[in-house]
């Protein structure tokens, strides 16, 4: 077994944080790709079983493979060893390298980003793994990307969602590597892509290694693909603006045109749609063409453009994007005692496209839905807060950062052109959240529910038969209500106001109460009738003038012989007459028992509570009823016959 293994002077070297030559390349194969992660298998050898892979997982290897043009770094962070066994040479360690933004897909979150363009958002993003790098990201775009009011990640990876947005504004991504470091670079325009010059296509293989990096293979190929794109959308501020956008793709061949047609197409007006379905046409497009190549080309990557020399095949001369690449190296084996040496072993196959067609990455991040409806506090300014079109802001359970959403329209009952219904969700109420389309972006209020905090009008289930409306007066106490009662025997319907009740009929307005009518005016009370006015009273009119309370009912006592005085008058004088008959012992009889136009003790007890009885909060006025009721029958012990008195 060597005592020592030396890199030194061959063509692939292995470099760890473990230290200079602690493993020892003896292959490397991989893949990346433009738009996705990059994997590469490293097999390396060490004098030693038992390395310290906490000192190794989570930190940066390289692999360096030198050729003509200098040499080219494979730069990635462990994220895998595994021990392999012993051999005669030494013992075998296999590391698996990826991105550090590979990182990213085991860190998931839920947040919000406010009023951002996606080159903020992925900013900040991005900056918790910016150690990792040296940079760790690149921005080399040209596009102007609109601000976007609302954005959520929700219960996806930091990966997932970057690329998510990636995806929806044509942003791509690749990686540049150093010794020690790598570099995502986002960009959104073909152009930007490093060139790497020309590289040979030989037809003929095994004589042109001495040459240089060069293609032994190379094969066009042309795809049938989505050849045009339809979208439409929604803007509730606009809901009569045209919406619709579409975009014709450049295919020639008999089923270029084939069409898809989507909604939502997720832009708020026709003019960004249309940019929206050119970014979607490219997406579909840039599937057509593509370029097979095999060859030794070790410094050709994804993200990196080549042009095309050599033997003449179909594109010599054109200049291409390489989307995928895999490499594949062998080292010579370390000999037994000695350092050996090594040839070069390197072999890669290539995807490539013309750098002239559609560049858009496609749209292969799944977007998070939310299934079913969630429960949020209302949050804002002051008691109530809403815009122009009773938008709310809500906070959802979820957001640890204590943000809030968007301006939420608010389901209503009805809804039309200065019409319908208003309910406006109040701070501190738990209103339920759903979705449109299941879009964590596009979240709409469609309930409100109590909670531990904010109980019912009424205790429950004590009063379950109960129907009830209360609103809550606005910087003030008290409240309007309107509530029904279910309960038989009992049924009620109760209406309070806070402080006035306007009502306006424009045409006739009919009442019928079959019993007991009672009316308390705390003070003035004034009618107009710009017609006639017809009172028809079955018994008799009492009307009392002055004051009714305690005094009146004094006077009663003091007048109370009074009434069987007249009656004992009136029995007299029937019998004057010859008989007074059945209707003036009637008459007399009344005139013993009635009340002369005032309340008994327990009519003047049951008006107190109707006038000025306690609150009627807890009880949806059941208590002022009964009061009611007890005047009702008290008003039946009056004078009863026809008369005014």
């Amino acid at each position: 077994m060597n005592a020592s293994l030396r890199q030194s002077g061959r063509l692939g070297r292995l470099t760890t944080d473990l230290g200079p030559d602690v493993l020892a390349l003896l292959r490397f194969e991989g893949s990346d790709h433009l738009n996705d992660l990059f994997d590469y298998r490293v097999e390396a050898l060490a004098t030693r079983g038992d390395l310290d892979f906490d000192a190794l997982i989570g930190t940066h290897a390289t692999v360096e493979i030198e050729t003509r043009y200098g040499g080219q770094s494979f730069d990635g962070i462990v994220t895998q060893a595994r021990w392999a066994g012993a051999g005669e040479n030494g013992h075998r360690y296999e590391l698996t390298l990826r991105p550090w933004f590979w990182l990213a897909s085991s860190r998931r979150n839920q947040r919000i980003f406010h009023d951002k363009t996606v080159v903020q958002i992925l900013q900040e993003l991005l900056s918790d793994y910016a150690r990792l790098g040296d940079p760790a990201v690149e921005f080399q775009l040209s596009q102007a990307y609109p601000t976007l009011e609302y954005t959520v990640q929700y219960r996806e990876s930091d990966l997932d969602f970057a690329r998510r947005q990636m995806e929806r504004h044509g942003i791509s991504f690749h990686f540049r590597h150093a010794p020690g470091s790598h570099t995502l670079v986002l960009t959104d325009d073909v152009l930007a892509h490093e060139t790497i010059g020309a590289r040979p296509y030989k037809s003929y293989d095994g004589h042109h290694q001495a040459e240089g990096e060069h293609f032994w293979e190379w094969a066009p190929e042309r795809n049938v693909t989505t050849g045009a794109i339809r979208l439409t959308d929604y803007n509730f501020k606009t809901p009569d603006a045209a919406m619709e956008a579409d975009r014709l793709g450049d295919a020639a061949h008999a089923q270029g045109q084939i069409e898809s047609f989507d909604y939502p197409g997720d832009y708020p007006a026709q003019d960004v749609g249309k940019i929206v379905a050119g970014l979607r046409t490219a997406q579909e497009r840039g599937a057509d063409r593509r370029n097979r190549a095999v060859g030794d080309c070790a410094s050709l990557r994804a993200g990196k453009r080549v042009s095309l020399s050599g033997d003449p095949v179909p594109g010599t001369g054109e200049t291409y994007l390489c989307l995928s690449a895999s490499h594949h190296f062998v080292s010579e084996a370390y000999g037994s005692g000695g350092q050996g040496s090594d040839g070069y072993s390197f072999t890669g196959s290539y995807a490539l496209m013309p750098d002239t067609a559609p560049m858009a990455p496609p749209r292969r991040t799944q977007v998070p839905v939310v299934h079913g409806p969630q429960t949020a506090m209302v949050v804002g300014e002051g008691e109530i807060d809403c815009d122009e079109y009773g938008r709310i802001l809500v906070r959802f359970h979820w957001d640890l950062a204590g943000a809030h959403s968007m301006r939420c329209r608010v389901s209503q009952n009805w809804a039309g052109n200065g019409w319908g219904g208003m309910v406006i969700p109040r701070i501190g109420m738990e209103v339920l959240v759903e979705f449109l389309e299941g879009d964590p972006d596009k979240p709409i209020v469609t309930g409100n529910v109590f909670n531990g905090r904010n109980d019912a009008p009424y205790p429950l289930p004590e009063h379950k038969t109960k129907a009830v409306w209360r609103s809550n007066t606005h910087q003030g106490q008290g409240f309007n209500e309107i509530a029904f009662e279910d309960q038989n025997g009992i049924q009620n319907m109760f209406f309070h106001a806070q402080k006035d009740q306007t009502t306006r009929v424009l045409n006739d307005r009919i009442k019928r109460v079959d019993r007991h009518e009672v009316a308390a005016v705390g003070k003035n009370r004034a009618v107009e009738v710009g017609g006639n006015q017809k009172h028809e009273i079955g018994g008799s009119m009492n009307t009392v003038v002055g004051g009714t309370g305690i005094s009146a009912f004094a006077l009663m006592a003091a007048v109370s012989g009074l009434a069987g005085h007249t009656a004992g008058l009136l029995k007299q004088a029937g019998e004057v007459a010859g008989g007074g008959g059945p209707g003036l012992d009637l008459f007399a009889g009344t005139v013993a028992s009635s009340a002369l136009g005032f309340l008994g003790a327990g009519g003047l007890g049951d008006r107190g509570r109707v006038v000025g009885g306690a609150s009627d909060r807890p009880d949806a006025g059941r208590a002022l009823g009964d009061a009611g009721n007890g005047v009702g029958e008290a008003a039946a012990g009056l004078f009863p016959l026809p008369g005014v008195m």
